[in-house]
């Protein structure tokens, strides 16, 4: 019971990890912009949003890797442990 657990633990950690590879990639600008450096925060994130190529379902799909990878990341942790403390 609790390898099949930690292998769908794992599933999870490595699908979170993907989602927030692919949100990375629908989100930056892959177009090199000239002089970058002289641009303001806001003009950079203007510019983000008009040429990345999904910018909200990137920004969405790196919110959601990122929940997902930290607590499954967690939930292992934790299993670790108890089965540490299980031992002793």
């Amino acid at each position: 019971m609790q390898n099949k657990i930690n292998k769908w633990l794992i599933i999870g950690v490595v699908l979170s990890l993907l989602m927030m590879i692919v949100g990375y990639f629908l989100w930056t600008i892959l177009i090199p912009i000239q002089d970058f450096d002289t641009l303001s925060s806001l003009e950079v994130r203007e510019s983000q949003r008009e040429l990345a190529i999904n910018y909200p379902l990137g920004a969405f799909l790196m919110n959601l890797g990122f929940a997902g990878f930290s607590s499954t990341l967690l939930a292992l942790v934790v299993r670790k442990i108890l089965t540490l403390l299980n031992k002793f």
